[in-house]
């Protein structure tokens, strides 16, 4: 008799199913109906884990929001701001690579339209991020590593890199690591930014 999944197990094999749509055809598919079948089960199936698919898509979001602060801890772990930094570039550049989701759902039109609940929950997940990256550049302005530009400047830069780098990268069909451009980027805002 095979055991019955905990409705975390579930859940997390939703998110899957739902990283593997985004990875594939976009955030526009999402939907109960793609991932009752990336799971093989039936589309009711779904809903006695999630109401709807704006639902599905929170706990989405909710699981990115975890993400994004695991890179921030490994950041903060890191003695030096330009570690800290670095490790910010590095991971989040690698957590793209390795989901292929990010810029997909930033630069998706689905998360924006019809439900304010999504948008305010993205753009909350974001302004969360890059207030911790505010902070660490605070820290670095007080230190005197910064002076030219405000904190809130460097954050655009800092995470408009990443971004721009990352949508270059799905532009590109991943054709190349996208992780291994972490140290090129981060050496070029260093060399821009630091005093």
């Amino acid at each position: 008799m095979r055991k019955r999944k905990s409705v975390q197990e579930r859940k997390e094999e939703v998110f899957s199913a739902i990283n593997q749509i985004i990875a594939e055809k976009g955030f526009s598919e999402v939907s109960t109906t793609e991932v009752a079948k990336k799971l093989g089960v039936t589309q009711p199936a779904i809903y006695k884990y999630f109401n709807s698919k704006d639902e599905m898509i929170l706990y989405y979001l909710d699981y990115i929001e975890q993400q994004l602060k695991e890179i921030l801890k490994k950041a903060k772990s890191k003695d030096d701001i330009e570690d800290q930094l670095r490790t910010i570039y590095k991971e989040y550049l690698l957590f793209i690579e390795k989901t292929k989701i990010i810029p997909r759902i930033i630069f998706s039109d689905v998360i924006y339209l019809g439900s304010d609940k999504k948008l305010n929950r993205l753009k909350e997940i974001l302004q969360n991020f890059e207030k911790h990256i505010k902070e660490i550049f605070k820290d670095g302005k007080q230190k005197g590593l910064f002076s030219k530009y405000d904190e809130e400047a460097l954050v655009k830069f800092f995470t408009g890199s990443i971004l721009s780098q990352s949508l270059d990268w799905m532009i590109n069909n991943m054709s190349y690591p996208l992780s291994s451009k972490a140290d090129y980027l981060f050496n070029h805002f260093k060399e821009g930014f630091f005093n």
